[in-house]
């Protein structure tokens, strides 16, 4: 250990830079699907101590020059982060080659740079005030889950989180439910900083106050999740649940030719399901196509719906995902179909995804005519409101088109007649990548957080329902379709996250950084 911290102690500033960007590639491995979190042990605190040597030559630089680079540290860790968990997103660009060569290469390297600056933004924090202690992993969690919290908020890609790397740990899972999914990037970094940093610590004071603090909150973390996760798992609604993952390639979907045979593989299993004897005849059924299911719009086209409708009992609805539109206006909708064929409940997906559905400042980028950027992406309208049923269904769902998933942004919209969180997408896009997997992953998060269970249905992705503890209870694989039969899980009471979102843990945070101020004045006076 001593012989690594002098190797780091007389390192040049690139190649501290250069360490940070290595950092940050090993720490992209913590996510799905290779999950290798221990990595993080290494990481994050060698993270701390490249910037703790760093910080320790202040005296060297002038203020400008020393927030620069501060910057520049933090900005290799985020681009190398970024950079690695993050490129399935040009894999979509292959789809259609020729129109985004000129992107693929600023696809690849600009989007891990323009993330990575709100990682400069947290070691420029730093540099206004580091605590020369061990009390400064918590400050260093604190700030880092701020920034965290600010990109989601400016970029709308919550995407690559360190905290998402424990979401597999599910007794930690819980305290999302509590505290949101924004706690765990907090969690994260003190529970794989903690052991080096420790080891590093020469005052002893602070050494066992700070040990106690890390043992007091991890046992309450973990006391709390038993306590959950001990709770009644398998209670079960009295409704069916039928999933079809058609398994349909990207290139494949919207090809005139193959409408007959891609409709088909949607049509045929709902019908062979449809017509299965059930216990109880008068409980309902939904069955659930994924996002964008037919190349068609489904409510100018009822002849497609009454093919599977026809067949459908008096308590069976069809859910599925498709294009609509309102005069010159497109959207991505969601529409629930009773056995009437008529259309009971539709939704138009709120968060529209950014170059792929439309351009931001494209007014900009028209003016930019030889760029074409405005023709990369659908134009499509965003909805703004959530799912409307028009009439009462025994289990209502909230509906999350897509990526939508990975945002704790529908709070506002629980109430007691929302039963289960149903997701439709559509991850062909990103083929055989880390992409799906991890949007799967993040999906895990909104059951725990809200107390409802998740039903995930995917075109080519991972499908799946997920319960209100974040435990899978059914899971496809890639590349595969699937036609599966499943009670919905119950819901749970409701959680205090859905009732009073962030507020009460960034006051918790408040109160943490009061603590570390006044105890380190303390120290120094």
């Amino acid at each position: 250990m001593q012989i690594i911290q002098n190797n780091i102690s007389c390192l040049s500033f690139k190649k501290r830079c250069i360490l940070n960007l290595f950092l940050g590639i090993l720490s992209a491995l913590s996510f799905a699907p290779l999950n290798f979190i221990f990595i993080l042990f290494i990481t994050i605190p060698f993270y701390i101590l490249n910037f703790d040597f760093f910080y320790s030559g202040k005296s060297l630089y002038s203020q400008k020059k020393f927030l620069i680079h501060s910057f520049l540290l933090g900005l290799s860790f985020g681009y190398g982060l970024f950079l690695a968990s993050l490129y399935w997103i040009n894999i979509s660009l292959f789809y259609d080659i020729e129109k985004y060569i000129l992107f693929l290469i600023p696809g690849i390297f600009l989007i891990p740079l323009v993330l990575g600056i709100f990682y400069g933004l947290i070691t420029v924090i730093f540099s206004l005030y580091y605590p020369q202690n061990i009390t400064r992993i918590f400050w260093v969690a604190i700030i880092w889950t701020l920034i965290e919290f600010a990109r989601i908020k400016i970029t709308f890609f919550p995407w690559a989180q360190l905290g998402h790397s424990v979401i597999e740990i599910d007794h930690i899972l819980q305290i999302t439910s509590v505290f949101g999914e924004i706690s765990l990037n907090a969690i994260c970094v003190i529970f794989f900083a903690f052991p080096i940093i420790y080891y590093y610590e020469s005052n002893k004071n602070f050494k066992y106050k700070s040990l106690l603090i890390f043992l007091t909150l991890f046992f309450i973390i973990f006391v709390y999740g038993e306590k959950r996760l001990s709770l009644d798992r398998d209670n079960r609604e009295n409704t069916e649940i039928i999933l079809i993952q058609p398994n349909i390639a990207q290139k494949e979907k919207w090809d005139p030719e193959l409408f007959q045979f891609n409709k088909n593989k949607l049509i045929n299993p709902t019908i062979h399901l449809s017509n299965q004897p059930r216990k109880d005849t008068t409980s309902n059924r939904y069955f659930i196509w994924p996002e964008t299911a037919i190349a068609a719009l489904i409510d100018e086209n009822p002849d497609i719906t009454y093919e599977v409708t026809k067949n459908f009992s008096e308590n069976d609805y069809l859910m599925l995902g498709s294009l609509r539109r309102e005069g010159n206006n497109f959207f991505n909708s969601f529409f629930i179909i009773d056995h009437n064929n008529i259309i009971v409940g539709k939704y138009d997906k709120n968060i529209l995804v950014p170059f792929g559905e439309y351009i931001p400042l494209d007014n900009l980028f028209r003016k930019l005519s030889f760029l074409n950027i405005s023709s990369l992406a659908g134009n499509f309208t965003p909805g703004s409101k959530s799912v409307e049923i028009f009439n009462t269904l025994k289990n209502n769902p909230m509906v999350y088109i897509c990526y939508e998933i990975v945002f704790s942004n529908k709070i506002k919209d629980i109430n007691e007649e929302i039963s289960f969180l149903l997701n439709i997408t559509n991850d062909a896009w990103f083929g055989n990548s880390s992409g799906p997997y991890q949007h799967f992953n993040m999906s895990k998060i909104r059951p725990v957080e809200l107390g409802l269970p998740l039903v995930r249905v995917a075109n080519n992705g991972i499908s799946g329902i997920i319960n209100p503890f974040g435990q899978e209870i059914l899971k496809s694989k890639l590349n595969t379709e699937l036609h599966e039969r499943i009670l919905l899980p119950s819901k749970t009471k409701q959680t205090f996250y859905s009732k009073y979102g962030n507020i009460p843990f960034f006051c918790l945070l408040l109160f943490t950084f009061m603590i570390i101020y006044y105890f380190n004045n303390r120290i120094h006076k």
